[in-house]
């Protein structure tokens, strides 16, 4: 024991400060609500480095089913086929998930940017309760459209991870597919949706 505090008599003051911040976060890891804050964190700078791509054309789906119902914020029921035509930036994600929390602060940047345009629609899809979701949005003071399913999406759709996020054309080619983190909220995604939107 007198062996470390000596030691730590030595050490300069940064080097405190750097043991004492790496000691916390060892400490949060035990906490659920820790784990989530560090998780979000690491996923909001990997978000910031990654970018979205556009899916080659040979390997490109087409959407046919557009059928698949939702239950957005206000507990109303919407259904996919609504928004045929439109260009469809899809999201799945959870309240539990940090990679989906920590891209979110992206989705809310790029929502502000096309929010007023009614050619492309933002669903952003759990399976969790409509409440269990708007507490969460509530809390993070989030605006972009949320919904809630408990059926089976689309088999284009299909992913065993998330966050997955789908950018569908007006004419239901999924253009993109990412899963995992991403920055949604950089001048590139900006630009892919721009060339997607009908040109008037």
């Amino acid at each position: 024991m007198s062996a470390f505090i000596k030691n730590w008599k030595k050490k300069s003051l940064f080097s405190k400060i750097l043991d004492f911040i790496f000691l916390a976060l060892l400490i949060s890891l035990f906490f659920p609500q820790g784990r989530m804050t560090i998780g979000g964190f690491v996923n909001r700078v990997k978000s910031s480095i990654i970018q979205p791509d556009i899916i080659k054309e040979p390997v490109r789906l087409n959407l046919t089913d557009y059928n698949w119902l939702l239950t957005n914020s206000n507990g109303q029921s919407a259904n996919l086929s609504d928004y045929k035509g439109k260009v469809i930036f899809l999201n799945f994600w959870a309240t539990w998930c940090p990679p989906c929390v920590g891209e979110m602060p992206g989705i809310q940047q790029l929502y502000d940017k096309f929010k007023d345009n009614d050619q492309i629609v933002f669903l952003l899809v759990s399976n969790e309760s409509v409440e269990t979701i708007n507490q969460f949005i509530s809390k993070k003071k989030y605006s972009f459209p949320v919904y809630s399913t408990r059926e089976q999406s689309p088999e284009a759709f299909s992913s065993n991870s998330i966050p997955t996020t789908f950018v569908i054309s007006p004419e239901g080619e999924i253009m993109v597919k990412e899963v995992g983190a991403v920055n949604w909220g950089g001048s590139k995604m900006e630009e892919i949706i721009r060339n997607l939107l009908p040109q008037k």
